[in-house]
């Protein structure tokens, strides 16, 4: 199986300014899902995907193939499928063509190479057309959500909100570490999220996604405890 790895990196981000290269333990936070995917034993390719000139120069000292992004992609509002179909077809245009696409957000860091295996395997032994990294929501459980109706409290899950932690049925939220569809898939759905995917469970002490100021606290705290166990 042929595995493209994108790595999209927007220039521009309001919540976290320059948070694809704010460093984090001396190195940038996009290194980090370079690093990652330069390890992988299954990725044929690892690119990013960016309109930025500085986040181009740091890929390159990394040894990693920038592709431009259009600018018509790199808004706020720009979908990631546009920037990765479009990706693929600079590719398809070399004649180099792809069963899979992995999509490596370098907001979501503490991933492993291994991690990155276990998925493509599973997704070339599964008959699955995606595979996504999910981690257990623990007790940020549905049963313990509300909606508000006529300012009153209404459960979500009303059969299970006296039920205890260890009794609920385990639910799973995305970690944002892994997104890998089938390139056909991908072509004819539009989405990173079809609807026959497999999960592929990461440990929910480490999921982190730099989306505010306090992510990046988080990050920092977990960052170095990381590497250590991760070398």
């Amino acid at each position: 199986m042929r595995v493209l790895g994108i790595i999209p990196a927007r220039g521009g981000s309001k919540g976290v300014p320059g948070k694809n290269i704010r460093k984090f333990e001396g190195k940038p936070l996009i290194s980090y899902a370079i690093e990652t995917g330069k390890k992988s034993k299954f990725l044929s390719e690892l690119v990013v995907n960016t309109e930025d000139e500085e986040i181009s120069r740091i890929s390159e000292e990394y040894n990693c193939r920038v592709i431009t992004r259009p600018v018509e992609f790199a808004s706020d509002t720009s979908n990631v499928v546009e920037t990765v179909l479009d990706t693929l077809q600079k590719f398809e245009a070399e004649n180099f063509f792809f069963d899979a696409v992995l999509l490596l957000q370098p907001t979501a860091p503490l991933r492993t190479a291994k991690d990155i295996d276990n998925a493509i395997k599973m997704l070339e032994s599964e008959g699955t057309d995606a595979v996504i990294s999910m981690v257990s929501v623990g007790d940020h459980h549905p049963a313990r959500m509300y909606r508000m109706k006529d300012n009153k409290a209404v459960s979500e899950m009303p059969e299970f909100e006296n039920t205890r932690r260890q009794d609920l049925p385990e639910k799973y939220i995305r970690n944002g570490c892994i997104y890998l569809v089938r390139t056909e898939i991908l072509k004819k759905e539009k989405t990173f999220m079809p609807k026959s995917k497999a999960v592929y469970v990461m440990d929910a002490e480490w999921a982190v996604n730099i989306d505010t100021e306090m992510d990046v606290l988080i990050l920092n705290a977990l960052i170095k405890k990381w590497n250590n166990l991760s070398q």
